[in-house]
Order: structure tokens, then sequence, then C-alpha cells
């Protein structure tokens, strides 16, 4: 998953079966029925047909959690009137168990459940749910059925066969990569897909909007993208070249990797009159990703922000966590999560690769790639540096982690680089960490999971014992890395410069502040000249700017209004610091910040230079 916040990149993971065309015995069959044609009070109704049960009580759950967002979602809280039915129309006796799960009653005589499922887009309900991983319902216009929102599960019978049919207006066309039983479009008002398990039902979002989508074919993956623009600012075609061009450069990348045939891009632009989201940015599937997205963006900012960044960091994760991952992700759990040790793979390394694709193919240079790992280095100084990636991973719903889930696509990034240099340095350049991954891949394969405890010692034998150093001590190890000595290595060196800034940001949009997991905007480690002067201490919680209240729905107006500040103007600031109010005055300053850049040295050795060839196009 990749996310972004108050349009800053702070930059998660759904695995399951591929879809499969295996005919399925109606006697295990499960068939659900999604109706878009009626929706009363924002909400849709779904039956669900368990065929006969045998047991004299079941329990039916909404997943708690979905993999890849590593938060509880809770979507039980969007189901309402839930029912259970006899073969004679009778009601059954249900309890509600939890937000999540309903106990059914004498369960051997039921027929059918109903519920109504409302959205989380504009829902009136608090909720955590990021919005690539949300429901919309907008009545004649667009459905986004990231289908945990909709269709839950029978305890004890994940493994079930699905069918999905879906009624929905004749003018929205269905794109998603579940099989289609009506792709001909003999009826134009009803769909019939089918699931595997209930793990390719979470795996297989379906977006319906009017028709609005190119395909094209890389090296035999079909692609397709689907944009819904409410004001018609977007078209597909639009985005097809650099769509083609950035898809063409990834396949490049990963040749010999067993990758996928098809690969589904479904686009949500909201309109930001309508929405505030605060957070968006892309959810990646196995065979798809789901994007939400501001319509008021130019072309240009998407390409350069969600195809060459957010996309392409989604369709990586083909081969983590794919072609590998761990048993807790294969067997995932939706309403008693186990997660994995392994996010610095799963993310950190997916997203290290949707940056060494670009410079690997050409698409950005040297040091341009450089420059992205530097801010990926100061990036994660805002979180807690001296902290165990494998125990975060592990305990990453835990509150005490869960602020440091964003570095994975910082820091995990850069366990990534650092990896690949030494592998690259202990090979004489021939062997780096995509190799590594596409042995992992031969090894595994998206059909056999590895064991948590076990991969880090598999991969060690497979390379050599300074990686298993490097795990030991930056990994599972909780010591920062020295990144100047892999770099070092590659012939790129430090480089420092005061540079002026605004208070809340800096020339390079890098802000000074972040977001807390109770949505309060605090002042982070890095800082200005500005903000020292004031008096702001890192870890201040932002309460007031001249006297108006911030929060996270006005912040952005707010850091638009201190850039016009100027000389002789003052300044107040109210923070909550140790849990009392201080309020900090001053005037004006020239804020200024020092930055540490890298440059490639022009005056490396023979033996740097090679090494940071193999390291960057090998």
């Amino acid at each position: 998953m990749k996310k972004v916040i108050l349009g800053i990149a702070s930059l998660a993971l759904i695995t399951s079966c591929s879809s499969t065309k295996n005919l399925h015995k109606t006697s295990s069959l499960i068939e659900t029925t999604i109706d878009l044609n009626n929706v009363v009070d924002d909400k849709v109704v779904v039956e669900v047909n368990p065929q006969k049960i045998k047991t004299s009580t079941i329990t039916y759950q909404i997943p708690a959690i979905v993999p890849g967002t590593y938060k509880m979602s809770n979507y039980g809280q969007f189901v309402s009137n839930f029912k259970a039915f006899d073969y004679s129309g009778n009601e059954l006796t249900v309890k509600k168990l939890d937000t999540n799960s309903w106990q059914i009653e004498n369960a051997a005589q039921m027929d059918k459940l109903t519920y109504q499922v409302d959205d989380t887009f504009d829902s009136d309900i608090k909720h955590g749910i990021y919005v690539m991983a949300g429901t919309n319902i907008e009545e004649n216009k667009n459905f986004i059925l990231n289908l945990p929102g909709f269709i839950g599960y029978f305890k004890g019978k994940k493994e079930s066969p699905y069918t999905i049919k879906v009624q929905h207006p004749e003018n929205l066309i269905e794109t998603t990569s579940l099989i289609n039983k009506n792709a001909n479009r003999v009826n134009k008002t009803e769909d019939i897909f089918h699931a595997s398990r209930y793990d390719e039902i979470s795996d297989s979002p379906i977006m319906y909007a009017p028709a609005n989508t190119i395909s094209f074919n890389v090296d035999g993956i079909d692609v397709s993208l689907v944009i819904y623009s409410p004001n018609g600012v977007h078209k597909a075609e639009d985005f097809r070249a650099p769509l083609q061009k950035m898809m063409q450069a990834q396949s490049n990348f990963l040749k010999g990797f067993d990758t996928t045939k098809e690969y589904n891009i479904l686009v949500y632009l909201f309109d930001d009159k309508t929405y505030k989201f605060d957070i968006y940015g892309a959810l990646e599937h196995n065979t798809s990703t789901t994007v939400v997205y501001p319509e008021s963006l130019p072309k240009e900012q998407l390409v350069d922000n969600m195809i060459n960044h957010v996309v392409s960091h989604e369709f990586f994760h083909i081969v983590t966590p794919l072609s590998v991952h761990s048993e807790e992700i294969h067997n995932f759990d939706f309403n008693e999560p186990n997660m994995s040790k392994h996010l610095w793979m799963y993310e950190g390394i997916t997203e290290y690769f949707a940056h060494l694709f670009q410079v690997n193919q050409g698409l950005i240079s040297e040091q341009e790639f450089i420059s992205n790992m530097n801010t990926k280095i100061n990036t994660s100084k805002r979180f807690k540096d001296d902290m165990s990636f494998t125990e975060m991973s592990k305990n990453i719903l835990d509150e005490k982690y869960a602020p440091n889930y964003s570095n994975v696509y910082m820091k995990g990034a850069l366990i990534g680089m650092c990896i690949d240099i030494i592998l690259r340095e202990e090979t004489n350049g021939a062997y780096g960490l995509r190799n590594l991954m596409k042995d992992l891949s031969d090894k595994y394969g998206k059909n056999k999971p590895f064991k948590d405890d076990e991969i880090i010692d598999e991969i060690i034998k497979m390379t050599n014992p300074k990686v298993g150093a490097f795990f030991a001590t930056h990994v599972q190890g909780a010591t920062p890395i020295d990144y100047s000595t892999y770099f070092d290595k590659v012939g790129v060196q430090k480089q420092s410069s005061t540079e002026k800034s605004a208070y809340f940001i800096d020339q390079k949009g890098q802000p000074f502040i972040s977001v807390n997991n109770d949505r309060k905007i605090f002042f982070t480690k890095r800082t200005n000249s500005g903000l020292t002067k004031l008096g702001i201490q890192a870890g201040d919680i932002l309460e007031a700017i001249n006297g108006e209240k911030v929060s996270l729905e006005n912040i952005r107006p707010a850091i638009g209004k201190s850039m016009q500040w100027k000389a002789g103007d003052k300044i107040t600031m109210e923070v909550s610091r140790d849990g009392k109010l201080v309020k900090l005055e001053g005037e004006y300053t020239q804020p200024t910040t020092k930055n540490t850049s890298l440059t490639i040295n022009k005056d490396a050795n023979h033996t740097q230079n090679k090494l940071r060839n193999a390291w960057l196009k090998g």
C-alpha cells in the first residue's frame, strides 16, 4: 500500500491465491448477491446463500482487518439490519457477538442471510479505514466494491468457493480480476463472478463506473486502466503513453520473474469539494490495485506521482508478497490476525524496487535516484530509528509500534538498498537484491509460504555472512544504520548546505510537522531556525496559530498563510507539551535549515564507479 497524507508522500500488502477457472461443487458453493440497483439511504442489500449447514449454530464474520492496511478496520460497523431466514421464510435467532460477528441459531434450518451495507466514503461514522481500502456507493454513478466491506465468510468455511452476483445499472461497467461468467454482457445489468475461496474475494476489488478505460499488453501482461472522474476532468486515454512506458520498464526490470497475466488499475478521482480526504493513495492486490487521488491534480502531477511512484510500487508487490511471503500472509486471519516480521521485505523491498527500476531503465538519472534515497534517509529520521524492524513488524498493530508504520517505506527501502550494495560488493557486482528475490521466488512461489522465523537464515545460506551480520545488527537488532558506510562503497558522498525554508515546510516541500495516531499535528525532530527561535520543541502538538485553532482539516490553508509572513510580523503558536498548553510568541525571522545532500563523487576510484554501475544498472 502507498498512502499520501496532506499531499505529502509518507508512503502496504494484500495477498491470496490467484483466480481460478475450476468449476465448483454446488454442495459447497456459497452464493452471494449484491444489489446495486436499489440504493436506499445510501445502502445496498447483500444476500448470502450458504447451501446446507449441518451444525446447530454457525458464525458469520465480516473482516476486522485486511492484509496490507496494517490497522484494524472493522468493516462490520457498516453492516445493519442483519437477518437470517429458514426455508419457510421465517426469521431465525441471530446473536451479534461483536462488531464483525453474528451467530445464527438453528443454522441447519437456514436458507439465507440478508443485511444492508453502508459505504465508508461519506459515512458519518468515525472510522480508520483508509479510503483506498474503503467502499463507495454513488447511485447510478460509481460503486467501489472492496469486497471485505460487503461480503464475509462463515467461520471455519473460509476455503469454500463463492459466486458473487452483482446486479447493477446498465450504464456502469465492471473492472475486476475476478472471472465474470457474464463477461460477454449477455445480461447487461448482472454479472456473476467466481472465487475459489474467501482470500480471493478479499484480493479482488470491483469498480463499477461509466466507460473510461484503456487496455494494452506488455510482454504477455494484459493491463487495464479504468478512471472514474466525477466531473469528466481526466480521460484514461490521456494516461496510455506514460503508463505503458512505465509498465514496459517494470517488465524489463523483472525479466525472468514469474509475474502475472493480467493487471487492473482501478482509479477513483475524488472531487475535493465533496470529499475532504486527508489520506489517499493506493492499495495493492495480486493482479490489481485500487487508487484514490484528487481529481483537481493536473495530468502531469498524476503521471509523476500516481503513475510513476504509487502504481509502480503496487505492481512490484507481485514479487513480494505474491511470490515470496510467510505463512501468516498465506493463511491470513481476517478477524484475529497474526502479523509477520518481514515488512522490511514486503513493503521495504517493494518500495526500493519502485525507485531502482527507474534509474535501471533510464527513466531517471543516477543523481535523481540518489537524491530520492537521501529524502528517505531524512524522512526516516522522524521515526524511532533505534527499533528492531522485525519486532516492529510483528507488533505493528500495537500502539507502541503503530506510529512507526510509515517508516517501512523509508527505512524499509533503505534496508533493501544496503543489502543490495552488500550483495553486489561481495560478488564483484554479479549478484544483487533483484537476483536474490528471483531465487526466493523460484524457491517458494505464490503457493508455498516460508516460515516466518526461518526466512532470514535461508537468505543468509543463499548469500553470505555479511548479509547475516547486517540483519542481526540493523533489522533484527536496533542499531541505526550508518548509510555513509554503504554510499562510500559506490562513490557517493555527503554535501552540506544551509537553505531558506518556510516555517512548516522546506524548499522541497518536506514538512517539519507530522500526524500522530490521534490525528493530531506535531513537530518532528527535524526543524528550522525559525521554529527553534520561537521555542518549538520536537513532539509539541500544534493547537493554534495566531489565535486560530489548527486541525488536520484546516492545516493546508494555515500553512499557506504562514508562507506569506514577512519581517516585522508577530507570530504566536499554542502547543500542547507534556499535557500542558504552552503559548509561544515571537517576531518573524527568515527560517533556515541545514540540509545534507548526496552527490556522486567525481573523484571516485575505479572500484567505486564499477560497483555503482553494477548496483544501479546491473
